[in-house]
């Protein structure tokens, strides 16, 4: 279980964009602002019309006491844990919903190439702006899979997320260098 909630530990600082030691409101309308330079970026690459609720998916997947709750580190753990423990299966599924929400976003095409711009954009989002660490990472994706795909990307958060096997390679706990 400690290796889950070391992951967790990370995708909480991912998500705590002024790194104040708590997500809030102020990190989910951050996020939203990542969200929209997303979109300037993929431009006619996305699906038509596609709009992402950056609210709703925070409040649905991040916000785990109640929509817009504040939420300290070990509250956001706790919470992850609660759920991982209760039913493994369901967790598993909700975070697949969580990942496929994104990537909906930015495509209809789950077999999408995702160029290296796009991938060392999509970390930033996530919080992980060394250039270093994320080439790294795309380096990794690419060796496993030649060119990265939505897929792929999608696939790895889920692992990264709910895989408790540390003896697994987990690209994004490596992207994030920790």
């Amino acid at each position: 279980m400690e290796y889950l909630k070391s992951k967790w530990r990370i995708w909480f600082r991912s998500l705590d964009g002024d790194h104040d030691n708590k997500i809030t409101n102020e990190d989910m309308n951050m996020s939203a602002k990542k969200f929209e330079e997303i979109r300037k970026l993929i431009g006619d690459k996305g699906p038509s019309g596609s709009e992402f609720d950056n609210t709703n998916w925070w409040n649905n997947y991040i916000f785990r006491k109640g929509p817009g709750v504040a939420m300290t580190m070990d509250e956001f753990v706790g919470a992850l844990e609660d759920y991982y423990q209760k039913d493994k299966a369901a967790f598993r599924q909700e975070m697949e919903r969580c990942f496929g929400d994104i990537s909906a976003f930015v495509t209809d095409n789950m077999d999408r190439p995702i160029q290296e711009q796009e991938f060392a954009f999509g970390f930033k989002v996530f919080g992980q702006e060394d250039a270093g660490q994320v080439s790294k990472a795309y380096q990794l994706f690419t060796a496993a899979h030649g060119q990265p795909t939505v897929r792929h990307i999608v696939d790895a958060w889920v692992q990264f997320i709910v895989d408790d096997d540390e003896n697994k390679q987990d690209m994004i706990k490596e992207a994030f260098g920790n």
